[in-house]
């Protein structure tokens, strides 16, 4: 059940690019993850370069896009080593549908305890215990 928020700074996305960015990057958690694409939100911000520095410098006039995309999966789910190559291919997946991206672009991969979050009224400790009761 990962969530994905990226956000964009310059507000310049096309429909196009943001129906490529949902896609791109639900396959993504489905390959590289190995998440369902069904439980995978991803959701597109976007602030005006003018609300974006880097180095106290804003945003606004720069030829680079900034990006911060933020994954949430629950904690344990994932190797250090598909962690490491979620980052790699995110970064050149935002480069491929964005264009240039300022090297302080970051993605972050929260992983989140079981118990602190959850879908459809259940948390992920609870929906494991469920079908490990069910399986036992």
């Amino acid at each position: 059940m990962p969530f994905i928020n990226i956000t964009h700074s310059g507000c310049k996305l096309t429909e196009e690019q943001k129906l490529q960015l949902f896609q791109q990057t639900t396959k993504l958690m489905k390959d590289v993850m190995h998440k369902k694409e069904e439980l995978t939100s991803v959701r597109i911000d976007c602030y005006e370069g003018s609300h974006w520095a880097i180095g106290s410098i804003p945003m606004n006039n720069s030829s680079y896009s900034v990006i911060y995309m933020d994954i949430k999966v629950t904690e344990g789910t994932n190797t250090a080593e598909e962690k490491s190559e979620m980052i790699k291919q995110s970064i050149l997946m935002l480069k491929e549908i964005i264009g240039p991206l300022a090297e302080a672009s970051y993605v972050v991969i929260d992983e989140v305890v079981g118990d602190s979050w959850g879908y459809d009224g259940l948390t992920q400790l609870a929906r494991t215990q469920s079908i490990q009761v069910q399986t036992g």
